[in-house]
């Protein structure tokens, strides 16, 4: 059987290279990263420079204990990756197998999907409901009392939306195996899932370094769970997957999250105004609890995310069979960078 891939991106050189222009006027709005620069973090590379021909130490513990702080809990409850991905990963490696089945509200994140299946595991799909893209809380409660895996975003990628808390108790409460929620955009709506991992014994919540705070570049992540669920996450784990210099930069930015939680309250505000913006143009814009913007444009989706890329805007388009074939995702990035998108825009829309 061949394993379901992940389609890459193309590169920001790629596409320079494609279209003739320059690579530092390529502006990613398809990946939902930060738009702020790690100036802080020389300072803890130079030092470290001098012992990379050792191995981080396995176990991570220092990274460990300051996101089990930041998250309110204790290092044994944690288990590092490289990035919220390879946490996906082990989790389908450790829950599934030929015969089980996982499920997961539609669209989201498509990992998610390629997981569950490369481990020979059934994956059922339920459609969100309507143009509005509602949970389908009574649906996926059904198939979360049959399946080995229940997948939730919260708040979803793409949809931008973040379940309510009755609705996520329901299917925690129904669900047949764990229930992992994936919770990579949190620092965006203040969640704080440690009383729900303490309260149900069958909830893992996997956390990244690459949204909020910032360092997409570093493949940094981890899960929160009860002691028994880390401990089988922790075996499927590889020693080594996150690098020295990737860990110790992932430490000092959970030490101090107040940069962080800073650099939130200005994304929120520019995510607001590039709305605005975007509403302007005769756009739909979907309400997002996110650093993206999901907006409806029209049948040209796919055309329009064409001309921007050859001016060297990268925006997320969807597959023309699917419920977003009519929309655009937007990241939020800095004011001048928004601005380029809209202007590009006002050109490109029918």
């Amino acid at each position: 059987m061949n394993a379901p891939k992940y389609q890459w991106q193309p590169s920001s050189e790629e596409i320079a290279d494609r279209h003739g222009i320059p690579v530092d006027q390529v502006v990613r709005f398809d990946q939902n990263t930060s738009p702020f620069p790690t100036d802080w973090a020389p300072s803890i590379v130079a030092p470290m420079a001098r012992t990379l021909n050792e191995y981080p130490a396995a176990s991570y513990l220092p990274l460990r204990e300051a996101a089990a702080s930041f998250l309110g809990t204790t290092a044994e409850h944690i288990v590092p990756g490289a990035g919220a991905d390879e946490i996906v990963l082990l989790i389908a490696k450790a829950f599934l197998r030929a015969g089980n089945r996982a499920c997961a509200a539609i669209p989201t994140y498509p990992l998610y999907e390629i997981a569950s299946l490369q481990h020979g595991a059934e994956f059922l799909g339920i459609d969100r409901i309507g143009p509005k893209l509602e949970f389908p809380l009574e649906s996926l409660g059904e198939a979360a009392e049959t399946s080995e895996v229940t997948w939730l975003c919260e708040p979803n990628n793409p949809t931008a939306d973040r379940t309510d808390d009755r609705w996520i108790e329901e299917i925690v409460s129904a669900a047949k195996g764990v229930v992992v929620i994936d919770a990579a955009y949190a620092e965006f709506t203040r969640d704080d899932w440690a009383p729900l991992v303490k309260r149900h014994s069958n909830v893992i919540v996997c956390h990244t370094m690459s949204k909020a705070f910032g360092l997409a570049g570093l493949r940094v992540g981890f899960s929160m769970s009860s002691i028994d669920l880390a401990q089988r996450i922790d075996a499927v784990r590889p020693p080594g997957s996150i690098s020295s210099m990737s860990a110790e930069i992932s430490t000092a930015a959970l030490r101090e999250p107040q940069r962080m939680e800073r650099r939130v309250v200005r994304l929120t505000k520019e995510r607001g105004r590039l709305a605005q913006e975007l509403t302007k143009l005769g756009i739909r814009v979907v309400p997002s609890s996110t650093n993206f913007l999901l907006c409806e444009v029209g049948s040209s989706a796919v055309a329009i995310s064409e001309n921007l890329m050859s001016a060297g805007l990268v925006v997320r388009s969807f597959p023309q069979d699917g419920q977003l074939a009519r929309f655009l995702r937007f990241t939020v990035r800095a004011p001048h960078e928004n601005d380029r998108l809209v202007a590009a825009l006002w050109s490109h829309l029918p």
